[in-house]
Formats: structure tokens, sequence, C-alpha cells
């Protein structure tokens, strides 16, 4: 089973993606902010993130840099989404892939799917 780390800081849509993503049978880990995702991906490696860039503490782009920088965790496929942001702000970031919300499931599903399935 493949484990999927979501950063999400709105509790409803957080869990909704939790709930559609296990349901797809992904093991899902999900965060309501940067300090509680940097304590787990300190000893966790997920098969991909999905983060929202706007975090009450933190900045998903920022995030994701960080990651770059670690040689055990630059290889996480990383997918950032927002419903604000410029999709060019995600270019030097080191992510994968950027979502713009609203998404579609179906969109959603495909993009991770070219990841990690």
């Amino acid at each position: 089973m493949k484990t999927i780390y979501l950063v999400e800081d709105d509790n409803s849509l957080r869990d909704l993606i939790d709930f559609l993503l296990s349901d797809k049978d992904y093991n899902v880990e999900a965060f309501a902010n940067a300090n509680s995702f940097r304590s787990r991906i300190k000893i966790g490696d997920p098969d991909l993130i999905l983060m929202d860039i706007m975090l009450p503490d933190g900045n998903g782009v920022d995030l994701c840099k960080d990651l770059q920088l670690k040689e055990n965790k630059n290889k996480i496929p990383v997918i950032l989404m927002s419903a604000h942001a410029d999709p060019s702000i995600a270019n030097d970031s080191g992510a994968c892939h950027f979502i713009k919300k609203p998404f579609d499931i179906e969109e959603l599903y495909s993009e991770i799917q070219k990841f990690i399935d």
C-alpha cells in the first residue's frame, strides 16, 4: 500500500481528501500544519506528498524547497496545491506538479498515479 502525506490546514478539505484517497487504497497520513508535517517527515518516507501552499505556520513552497535539500527526502514527489497562488509559484520549488483548487477528484487521482503507481 502506498503512503501519501497530506498537508492541508482546512479541516473539511483535509478530511475529504483523506477519505477519497483512503477509498482508493492509499495509506494517508494527514497534517494540519507545517510543524506537524516537519516532525513526521524526519522519520517517515511517504511515496508522495500532497501539500497546500498557504499554511497557518509556514509555506508549502518553502517546505518543498527544504525537502529538496535533504538527500534522503529529495526523491519524494510533491504535488503542491492552492486556491490563491499562481501555478508558477511552484516552478522553482522542486515540486513535481501543481494543482489549482478547487480541483476535480479524477484529476487528483490521475496526477497521483503518474508519480506513484
